[in-house]
């Protein structure tokens, strides 16, 4: 089965080149894509990407100059592969291309989505000081608390799956979300998930793109995803005597 591996970017040009390379080597026998999704960066990313598919025909660039955002971009991407499992990886190599392999064979084994996971047995993170660690603990657990999502390492933003499966679950995706996986999960609601250990790198290069609006951001997306979440809207919509959203609401095919 042919694998794409979407890769978000904003600004993560002296990346690009690397990551490419890191997919190589992993994936080495097996029939993959490579997608640079790029949100117009100012840094030229989508351009850099483009220099390099020029001489590798597994890479593809494309570039987005509207509605950008990560869970958007990660849609796109998904939507415009054309391998039968899709998987999501930053640029900005801290996820660890190096597991892919075993992650596809989680899949090929019965398993309908397969995260890369720093909590589970194996999985670590490098460099965080205390702060990180706290926040990151406070953001799985309401993730896990308010949505009954049974992943260890539900913030994770390496994952795989099948590409029919997206597209199953594709038009109930909110593309403002600021984990994709939340709302994949959330939505698609899978039998089986699995989770692959791996340690969480350093940033090579570039800035991280974690700050107050991003973590507010996943807290709203958090709670309405949540049943509680759900229940507050529809009972304001009824006071307000206004329709209920259809379906999560539609994804422009853009």
């Amino acid at each position: 089965m042919k694998l794409s591996v979407i890769s978000p970017t904003y600004n993560e040009a002296p990346n690009v080149a690397r990551l490419v390379g890191e997919l190589g080597t992993a994936l080495a026998g097996s029939d993959f894509e490579i997608l640079i999704v790029d949100d117009d960066s100012p840094d030229l990313t989508w351009s850099a990407a483009e220099a390099i598919a020029r001489d590798n025909t597994r890479l593809r660039v494309v570039r987005r100059v509207r509605n950008r955002g990560l869970s958007p971009a990660v849609i796109d991407g998904f939507t415009a592969a054309r391998g039968e499992l899709v998987a999501c990886i930053d640029a900005d190599l801290q996820h660890d291309p190096g597991i892919l392999p075993t992650m596809m064979n989680e899949l090929a084994h019965g398993a309908d989505v397969v995260v890369g996971s720093r909590y589970v047995n194996g999985g670590a993170t490098r460099n965080w000081n205390p702060f990180r660690r706290l926040e990151s603990w406070i953001a799985t657990k309401t993730a896990q608390l308010l949505l009954g999502v049974k992943l260890r390492d539900p913030m994770s933003g390496f994952f795989l799956m099948r590409r029919d499966d997206f597209l199953a679950v594709r038009p109930r995706l909110n593309p403002p979300g600021f984990k994709i996986l939340l709302e994949i999960v959330a939505k698609l609601r899978p039998k089986k998930v699995r989770e692959v250990p791996y340690t969480f790198r350093a940033r090579v290069a570039g800035e991280s793109k974690l700050s107050s609006k991003v973590i507010l951001q996943y807290l709203k997306q958090v709670w309405q995803l949540s049943k509680l979440g759900e229940a507050a809207y529809r009972r304001e919509s009824a006071r307000a005597g206004i329709g209920l959203r259809p379906a999560d609401g539609a994804v422009d095919s853009d």
